[in-house]
């Protein structure tokens, strides 16, 4: 039995060994009890030597903490905790993702964690540098908009600044926020395929040049096509005119069928465009504005949407950041 443990002690060692992962077990008390290769690698000792050593003394009482803290949750919640944190090095920062695995106790001792370790710093590195570049795309994008259409400048950037806050007001997850946030700058990028003497005009437009304008929103999905964003940006804008009772365009989509960042999207419009004069008009303030979405709540708009903007503007000073 003894020959038997010991061969199996081996294998487990080499199958581990041979991971790029940190991988390591320690008892409730943060005590080590297993470690391979690549968890020894910073300590700059043994994994052997390990075994028996309190993390705390091993790596550190500060760096410790966080180990234990996370240990502690997955042995009270019983399931497997993840977590993603920095570590500073001398030149330069580490980012790390770990699970937290209880182990139940057996012969050889009471209960533990099992912690699997990656470094994601590169696959962290390169997402922030693809970010950087479609944002600086998109601003590029808007830039050549506002040029075109000098009576809607900054519009796209103010319905992407309230579409966010509406976001972050429903409780939305991020890339739920980062798709309405991105929709709503890039909406009027369709605008570059209507004739200048229209969006320049200072008198009222006809019906035909509004419905050249509302189309330019729809030509702004097909100009996005093949864009790999991370959530439905292209799909937010086909769906940005329909209405909440189903006989919007271009597809009557009805309620919860219309996507929520599409929903978003279009009260921020909305609230925009009412309170931004124009060469025709001047804007309303935002109480009217306010009056006039609740007014079509049920019809046009969705009504949790609408109370989300009303509660960032009274209770989030969104009156004074938009003033």
């Amino acid at each position: 039995m003894a020959r038997r443990y010991a061969a199996q002690s081996d294998f487990l060692r080499l199958v581990t060994d041979s991971q790029p992962n940190a991988i390591f077990i320690t008892d409730e008390a943060g005590t080590y009890r297993f470690a391979n290769l690549e968890a020894a690698r910073p300590t700059g000792i043994a994994s052997a030597d390990m075994i028996g050593k309190s993390m705390a003394s091993v790596i550190g009482p500060e760096a410790a903490k966080h180990y234990l803290e996370l240990n502690r949750q997955a042995l009270e919640k019983d399931h497997t905790v993840t977590a993603v944190h920095n570590i500073d090095g001398d030149q330069d920062t580490r980012v790390l993702h770990s699970e937290h695995t209880p182990v139940p106790g057996n012969g050889a001792g009471g209960p533990g964690v099992l912690v699997v370790e990656s470094d994601i710093t590169v696959a962290v590195t390169e997402r922030a540098r693809s970010e950087r570049i479609l944002n600086q795309l998109i601003e590029t994008l808007v830039k050549v908009v506002d040029r075109r259409d000098p009576y809607a400048a900054n519009h796209s950037a103010r319905v992407a600044a309230v579409a966010r806050a509406i976001a972050r007001e429903m409780d939305l997850d991020d890339v739920t926020e980062q798709t309405a946030e991105i929709a709503g700058r890039l909406m009027n990028l369709g605008k570059i395929l209507v004739p200048a003497e229209v969006l320049t005009k200072s008198s009222r437009l006809s019906d035909e040049e509004i419905q050249q304008v509302r189309d330019s929103i729809l030509a702004s999905a097909d100009l996005l096509e093949g864009i790999e964003f991370e959530g439905p940006v292209v799909e937010t804008l086909r769906q940005l005119q329909e209405r909440w009772d189903g006989v919007g365009k271009p597809r009557c989509l009805k309620g919860e069928n219309i996507l929520v960042t599409a929903r978003i999207v279009a009260v921020a419009n909305a609230f925009v465009a009412m309170v931004s004069p124009r060469a025709y008009r001047s804007g309303v303030d935002f109480d009217e504005a306010i009056e006039m979405l609740l007014s079509q709540v049920g019809a046009v708009f969705a009504r949790g949407t609408v109370a989300a903007l009303i509660n960032y503007l009274d209770n989030r000073k969104g009156r004074e950041e938009w003033s």
